[in-house]
């Protein structure tokens, strides 16, 4: 059961990551093109590509933090075996959720709130509505953790050998 929400949860995230990957693809042509070919550049294009490139990049680090391929420095944890990698494993994994509560939830929540009521300069879009990434990403980090829960039976039963 925990494998298929994990599944679900990585094709959605996928899915809704590549379409805004090929939004900014596209928004970056016509970008270019507008400037260039038809020598009048469209003015709500880079305001957009900046807000879907944090979209994208705060869905890919999501995704990154539940498969477990984030940027990480493991010269330090290649090397450790047994209890010790089951110990600072876990700890790693406290320091992420802790950061994914605080700061992306319970902080991103709160920056939400506080900006809601503005809007882009060009776009019109309530800034509150394009930091709602924030929350968003962090409740699926902290999703990714328990599911990710099992893991730790393994590691724990290789660290009792």
């Amino acid at each position: 059961m925990i494998d298929k929400i994990k599944t679900i949860l990585n094709w959605t995230i996928l899915f809704i990551a590549s379409v805004l990957l090929a939004a900014l693809v596209l928004g970056a042509l016509w970008q270019v093109s507008s400037r260039y070919v038809l020598g009048s550049p469209s003015t709500y294009t880079n305001e957009l590509l900046g807000y879907l490139l944090v979209w994208t990049s705060m869905l890919g680090a999501s995704y990154a933090f539940g498969s477990n391929e984030h940027l990480a420095l493991t010269f330090m944890t290649n090397k450790l075996q047994g209890k010790n990698l089951f110990v600072v494993t876990v700890v790693n994994d406290l320091f992420i959720l802790a950061f994914a509560v605080f700061v992306l939830l319970r902080g991103g929540l709160e920056a939400v709130t506080l900006t809601m009521s503005q809007t882009t300069p060009i776009l019109g879009i309530s800034i509150g509505l394009l930091y709602s990434i924030l929350p968003i990403s962090g409740f699926i980090i902290i999703i990714y953790k328990l599911l990710n829960l099992k893991d730790y039976k393994k590691l724990a039963e290789k660290a009792g050998d």
